[in-house]
């Protein structure tokens, strides 16, 4: 292999920036937050993989959601980091499963239980819009659906629409009945 040197950077000033950095405001088109499947590699796991192995590998690789997917490559669910914390663990080894036995398939949000967002609406709606929806709903992500191709598109995340709009966005899951329950009694 042939040496290669590392230089001083002391003769070197000024940055270089992209030709056509797109501004994104609340008035931007949604398509300019949307991560196309078309254009980057959707974030995958296998649906047997430990749950605990998950855990690990999504924490070291600073990654919050996946989607699962089965032998056949077909997406069956999401899994958050959070649908894997030791809360969620405990239900279901208070359910019966063996800590150290559950997989994503047993902790992920299955396809069937998700709400998504139809790529022809989001072609027509603002970012403001889109964070609005994903407030509503309580929603940190959500995937994007072509209905005419029967394919997931792609995914917004509110953590890349904060970051890109430079901004602090708060998204609260909405109260379970149990919760409003519990808290209506101890007034």
């Amino acid at each position: 292999m042939k040496n290669i040197a590392l230089y001083d950077a002391d003769q070197v000033d000024h940055l270089v920036w992209p030709e056509n950095v797109q501004d994104i405001t609340a008035d931007s088109p949604a398509i300019s937050v949307f991560t196309d499947f078309h254009h980057y590699e959707p974030l995958v796991i296998d649906a047997d993989t430990l749950a605990l192995d998950a855990e690990q590998m999504m924490k070291r690789s600073h990654v919050r959601l996946k989607l699962v997917i089965d032998r056949d490559a077909e997406c069956v669910g999401v899994i958050a980091l959070e649908d894997l914390s030791d809360s969620e663990v405990i239900k279901k080894v208070a359910n019966g499963f063996v800590r150290k036995e559950l997989r994503v398939s047993d902790m992920m949000r299955r396809k069937q239980d998700l709400k998504v967002f139809h790529y022809d609406d989001l072609e027509r709606m603002n970012v403001e819009q889109v964070l609005n929806v994903l407030k509503q709903y309580g929603h940190q992500h959500c995937l994007v659906v072509e209905h005419a191709h029967h394919q997931i598109r792609g995914i917004i995340s509110a953590s890349d629409i904060a970051r890109k709009l430079k901004i602090a966005i708060s998204i609260q899951q909405p109260p379970k009945f149990a919760e409003l329950y519990l808290a209506a009694i101890h007034r």
